[in-house]
């Protein structure tokens, strides 16, 4: 089913606002062909729910897809075969996390699960408890209803908003960059209903994703695979192997690499590859980078 004209002027992602997902939804917006007539950002309480508002509630969605720590965002990849859609862009969005407190000593610590993850370091030195919550902004949120000697995990940004509302001798405390990693960073892809590729615009650099179906597992199939891409010269980028779950030892393929899915050493090595099992094509779309 096609995006209806009221749904196309809304962009679905994860809420609430001030997540990194609307950091990214709003880096997308920027792209040349959103700048015209920019959807409306609305939030959704899961990926789920963001990936399933396509095509009858939103044109697009915007959902992470890869953390340089934490690997790429099963549910996302997992949700290309469950539903149609096609990647049209990509952009990458720093993770940075800074502790803020109403206490120099504070006995609680709110914290998103994701957050916990990632600055997992920092909470293994600091013995604090730990009190998880829906959402970054949720953790900023339940601080500043306590009365509680408390502290939050929140990202950087939401601090730089949240330090407008009140002056610094009302933050007992701060620390930036408690993040495990100093490069941290989150890519995030658009998608939408499948459509027509555009022709490939060749002062563009390219970047395409697959799927390759579970349906013909024999010796030798991943090899085969590679060998495709090795023969006809194609760089891969991300391979990631996710289950069928329907037995042990079957795995679907999450392929991305370099070239546009219309450039004739790509069609070539689908070709190749089609030959034994079912390919999805998710899409071209210009690097991040």
């Amino acid at each position: 089913m096609p995006a209806t004209s009221s749904s196309a002027t809304f962009l679905a992602t994860l809420g609430p606002s001030g997540t990194f997902s609307e950091l990214a939804a709003r880096e997308v917006l920027r792209l040349p062909q959103f700048t015209k007539a920019p959807p409306t950002i609305s939030f959704y309480s899961s990926l789920s729910r963001t990936l399933q508002a396509i095509p009858e509630q939103a044109g697009i969605a915007v959902v992470p897809l890869e953390n340089i720590v934490e690997g790429i965002v099963s549910p996302v990849v997992d949700s290309f075969l469950k539903q149609p859609l096609q990647i049209i862009a990509e952009v990458a969005i720093p993770v940075r996390f800074s502790v803020v407190a109403n206490h120099p000593q504070p006995d609680v610590i709110f914290a998103q699960f994701v957050a916990q993850g990632q600055c997992s370091d920092w909470l293994s030195q600091h013995d604090i408890e730990v009190i998880s919550t829906a959402s970054n902004t949720a953790a900023l949120a339940q601080l500043q209803a306590t009365t509680q000697a408390a502290a939050a995990i929140i990202p950087e940004h939401l601090l730089a908003a949240a330090e407008p509302n009140a002056s610094a001798a009302d933050w007992a405390w701060v620390e930036h960059d408690v993040t495990d990693y100093a490069h941290n960073v989150t890519r995030f892809v658009a998608v939408q209903q499948p459509q027509p590729l555009a022709a490939p615009d060749h002062s563009i650099r390219y970047k395409s994703s697959i799927v390759i179906v579970d349906d013909a597992d024999h010796p030798g199939l991943l090899l085969e695979h590679l060998q495709a891409f090795a023969v006809h010269q194609i760089n891969l980028l991300a391979l990631v192997s996710r289950p069928t779950g329907q037995r042990f030892g079957h795995y679907h393929f999450f392929i991305e690499f370099e070239g546009h899915l219309q450039h004739p050493r790509v069609q070539a090595a689908l070709s190749a590859i089609e030959l034994r099992n079912q390919v999805i094509q998710l899409g071209s779309y210009e690097f991040s980078s």
